[in-house]
């Protein structure tokens, strides 16, 4: 029961009206920025929180008396996958965190670069060799975010595709057996990976932490940390990319002034980030002792599920959420916040930076091909499956 609130009620709630929450999730923004998902029918009798004010969420992620750690999955409380970092707390978070940190630097984000540019370019190009319509996930979303994270990665060319197969099926197929031998592929592939890391240590991410740090990061972390990385760049960074493909259609005159007048709207990106928010919600921070947050105490054992979607749509500004790409640069949660402050933020707006104004380029009249047909949007299994658009 517990497990179901903070899951799967969760879940539902994150599900999106267009690019909007729907409405349950705005009638508790109404309630208030703390507002309560359900109690376990137990004799503990813990609450389940959603945080969905600004500060709160704020709050919450930035401090220590949350714990990360998993509590469900079909494992005991406390479980970590190793090398997901989203999952650890200090100590172990913050030396696993520092290893990796380096390789996402901006110098290595700039030499990066050319190589984001080239695979968009190419990208671009097979779409309009194909010609209209053209389904934006799997050709515009998968195709600049799988083998950029490959790259990134150290990936050789020749295993990307059947790795970005592998991992979408792990992802999306229907069969629980068939997406189950698909994850355990892709994380044989990730230790084979790893372990020729080791031996050849490249200037990819991977042999940058292997060199560097040799023994004081296990094999077993470390290919938690490819897994992670390749599973939030490729699948995380692709859907971002349908999204704003999906949103430039939706705000025509206003991707307009991006193409034709850049110099006018040069923070543009956080204003795109905010709105989108394609990482609706955080997985469930349990309180490891009584803290007070607002006029509520939530207490030990106590979970809270932070609503990075609400947070980023009802404080910026008061009076209007909507979408405008020239109000400046906002304030923003749709990376999160704290120690967990998601790791590949300089990459994924990069391949988000460079991406889209090309788009906005190359196909300036892109148009939804079935103007009628529903597209949703939300945490999974409710993500964008298909974008037909057309130009």
């Amino acid at each position: 029961m517990f497990e179901e609130i903070n899951v799967v009620r969760a879940a539902r709630l994150h599900r999106r009206n267009g690019f909007d929450p729907v409405p349950e999730l705005h009638s508790l923004m109404t309630e208030g920025d703390l507002t309560v998902l359900g109690t376990e029918e137990s004799a503990e009798g813990r609450t389940a929180w959603l945080a969905t004010g600004f500060d709160e969420v704020r709050q919450v992620l930035g401090s220590d008396k949350f714990s990360a750690r998993l509590l469900y999955g079909g494992t005991a409380a406390g479980f970590t996958w190793p090398g997901f970092l989203t999952q650890y707390d200090p100590p172990e978070h913050t030396r696993l965190r520092r290893m990796v940190l380096p390789a996402f630097s901006a110098r290595r984000m700039r030499g990066f670069q050319p190589r984001v540019e080239a695979i968009v370019q190419e990208s671009l190009d097979a779409i309009e060799a194909l010609g209209g319509p053209v389904d934006f996930v799997p050709h515009f979303g998968w195709a600049v975010a799988t083998p950029a994270t490959c790259d990134f990665l150290g990936i050789p060319h020749d295993d990307q595709a059947d790795l970005a197969r592998i991992l979408l099926a792990s992802r999306t197929d229907r069969s629980d057996k068939r997406r189950t031998a698909a994850g355990n592929k892709f994380m044989t592939y990730m230790k084979q990976h790893v372990a020729r890391s080791r031996r050849e240590a490249g200037d990819d991410l991977f042999g940058v932490v292997a060199r560097e740090h040799g023994d004081a990061i296990t094999d077993a972390e470390l290919t938690g940390v490819a897994a992670f990385v390749m599973g939030a760049g490729a699948d995380q960074v692709a859907r971002l990319l349908a999204a704003g493909a999906w949103l430039m259609v939706e705000e025509p005159e206003q991707f307009a002034l991006l193409r034709e007048k850049p110099d006018s709207v040069p923070d543009w990106l956080d204003e795109t980030m905010r709105y989108l928010t394609t990482d609706e919600k955080t997985h469930p921070r349990v309180a490891t002792q009584d803290v007070r947050i607002g006029d509520h105490l939530v207490k030990a054992g106590d979970t809270v599920t932070c609503s990075l979607l609400a947070a980023n749509r009802r404080d910026y500004p008061h009076a209007d959420d909507g979408f405008d790409i020239t109000r400046g640069r906002p304030d923003h949660l749709a990376f999160g916040h704290g120690i967990h402050h998601c790791l590949g933020r300089a990459m994924a707006e990069l391949m988000f930076r460079v991406a889209i104004p090309a788009l906005a380029h190359r196909f300036p009249t892109l148009r939804l091909a079935e103007p009628d047909r529903p597209i949703t949007l939300g945490p999974p299994p409710f993500d964008v499956e298909a974008l037909l658009l057309d130009w």
